[in-house]
């Protein structure tokens, strides 16, 4: 079963997407992009012994995409990238579909890791962390090579050059408006120095990632978003670009997957760093009732800590689109939230909300007004055991 995280990537082959509403005179901090780093770590996955169970646990019609562009390159199957991908696999240095490790690279053709991965991937049994490093810059090297033995940077330039025009076409209709990030910053009080979201032609589709990644420029955010399974047309044919969908044209998921996990990009350090706050959020665990656990934990959502965050996201993807005068959407997403993925704390949470938007000077970031919104929600919900 294909979990939905969530990332994205210093691309090198990049296709911007539209102009600044906020300023003229300023690109837009939303850059939807491909990558030509994320569609060949994606297509020597496809090539491995993941990409093959990928395939079989899930039949066509599914990823009839990604299914056409890899059969080009079965004769690489025995690439020694495609080779030191299996031992990673099979040693639990990666998961079984870890393309967002990509995104940690230069564009090709250096290809060179720029910053840390997380600090899980250097948790290891036998080796230490300088040696589980040596590791991943030996495959790098491998998929450096393999970029250049397959000839990838030409067939995403020429043959594929239109098939990338028809995929960011059909983003384009789903994106969000320009100004809807400077709206995220100032409703949160927080900048990151950019946000990318990475689509694709290659990856299996059905999968989001994301990834904060740090470097001397600041905090950048990236998303990857794979096609929507339910979109992506049954039969592809790459001679007739007319005749099929690639999958980005629900503007819901586009919003769940990549809108959505950029909202929580906002609440990486106090959710994940702050550890006064995440004791705090601790104090709440009395609501994680049995229902509400069940409920959560059947759409991924583990412990008190994520279900807690994703009542703040969504909330927060509510107020932008009061910003933006979609009443429609607003109101339509908080019954969905509410009523059918219960979403239970969302009113109550929102009600102590009025203080931070109508307090900034006194709360200048959301991190800031967390510990409030905590302290307030025990009184509207107090622990009755």
């Amino acid at each position: 079963m294909l979990t939905l995280l969530i990332v994205s990537c210093q691309s090198i082959k990049n296709k911007e997407l539209g102009e600044s509403n906020i300023e003229e005179t300023k690109k837009p901090k939303l850059d939807i992009r491909y990558s030509e780093n994320l569609e060949t770590l994606a297509l020597i996955y496809n090539l491995s012994e993941s990409g093959d169970s990928h395939f079989e646990l899930n039949p066509k019609p599914r990823a009839m995409l990604a299914r056409e562009l890899t059969t080009r390159f079965e004769k690489f199957k025995e690439h020694e990238a495609v080779k030191k991908l299996n031992f990673l696999l099979s040693n639990d240095f990666v998961d079984s579909y870890d393309i967002v490790l990509s995104l940690y690279n230069t564009d090709f053709p250096d290809f060179k890791q720029y910053s840390d991965y997380p600090p899980i991937y250097y948790e290891h049994d036998s080796l230490s962390p300088k040696q589980v490093q040596a590791t991943f810059d030996d495959f790098n090297e491998s998929v450096k090579q393999f970029y250049i033995d397959a000839n990838i940077k030409e067939f995403l330039e020429v043959e594929l050059k239109k098939l990338y025009s028809k995929l960011m076409d059909e983003v384009n209709t789903i994106a969000p408006d320009n100004k809807y990030i400077a709206l995220m910053e100032d409703y949160n009080g927080i900048q990151r120095n950019s946000y990318t979201v990475i689509v694709s032609a290659f990856s299996f589709n059905g999968i989001g990632r994301s990834k904060t990644i740090r470097n001397k420029d600041g905090i950048n955010i990236f998303q990857f978003v794979s096609s929507n399974p339910k979109d992506e047309s049954d039969t592809i044919d790459l001679t007739n670009l007319n005749s099929f969908t690639i999958g980005y044209t629900d503007k819901d998921y586009f919003r769940e997957i990549a809108i959505h996990e950029l909202g929580h990009s906002f609440f990486h350090e106090a959710m994940r760093e702050n550890k006064n706050i995440i004791a705090k959020i601790d104090e709440l665990e009395y609501l994680f009732t049995d229902s509400l656990r069940e409920n959560m934990m059947n759409q991924g959502y583990l412990d008190w800590r994520m279900c807690f965050e994703e009542h703040l996201v969504r909330l927060g993807e509510i107020k932008i689109a009061e910003l933006m005068e979609d009443t429609d959407l607003s109101v339509q997403y908080m019954h969905e939230c509410i009523v059918n993925r219960g979403f239970i704390y969302m009113k109550p949470i929102q009600e102590i909300l009025l203080e931070y938007e109508n307090n900034r000077d006194k709360y200048t970031t959301i991190e800031d007004f967390i510990p409030i919104i905590i302290n307030k929600l025990k009184e509207k919900v107090p622990n009755t055991m």
